[in-house]
């Protein structure tokens, strides 16, 4: 599989098959706890990813094509109208040897991609900052409101108050989400911390 057809996999899938591209300026990040992630630019022809990955540093492969496959390939949303990939620990990383030469001199062409023809320090990857205000996907939507009236209809919630709870409680899942894609987990399992009933929600 090519990197555009990693591109054209719907976002929120695990890409099949694998592809190939051409690493450039690899960027070692930290999430808000700390944890160490690992991002880059992917170039192939004309197409242009950002990979992320929170197990392997990308650094080792700068200017060189590599060829990802096996599982954990999974097709983020877009940013800018630029496609992310995650990189999943599981993912087989090959390298292919140098670079693409054809990728890089389209990309000096038409500016598609950041690189500098004479070679100079490439400037750094900035990843954009997870903000709460970013668009967030219909399924995952559809998902939180689904979870929130399962705990309305268990709680007994009245119609007046229904719009309210439903509104608040999608956003908590909403925003629990956000934080555990970022690489944010709990510092410890609040399950055993606290002795919570069977049918005690820990929200």
């Amino acid at each position: 599989m090519s990197l555009e057809n990693a591109i054209n996999t719907p976002p929120g899938e695990y890409i099949r098959g694998g592809f190939a591209a051409t690493i450039q300026m690899p960027q070692t990040r930290q999430t808000k706890t700390g944890k160490a992630f690992y991002v880059c630019k992917a170039a192939d022809g004309a197409h242009r990813a950002d990979l992320s990955s929170f197990s392997q540093d990308f650094s080792k492969y700068d200017n060189q094509r590599v060829h990802f496959s096996g599982m954990g390939l999974k097709r983020g949303d877009d940013y800018n109208g630029i496609a992310k990939i995650t990189i999943g620990d599981k993912a087989v990383w090959k390298s292919l040897g140098a670079g693409d030469a054809a990728a890089e001199v389209h990309s000096e062409q038409t500016q598609a991609f950041p690189a500098t023809v004479t070679r100079s320090a490439p400037k750094p990857y900035i990843p954009p900052a997870i903000s709460m205000t970013s668009r967030v996907e219909g399924a995952a939507v559809g998902n939180a409101l689904t979870n929130a009236t399962q705990l309305a209809i268990k709680s007994n919630i009245q119609s007046e108050a229904l719009e309210s709870f439903l509104f608040h409680t999608a956003s908590k899942y909403l925003r629990t989400a956000n934080k555990l894609l970022s690489g944010e987990l709990s510092a410890s399992n609040i399950l055993e911390a606290k002795e919570v009933g069977t049918d005690e929600v820990p929200f």
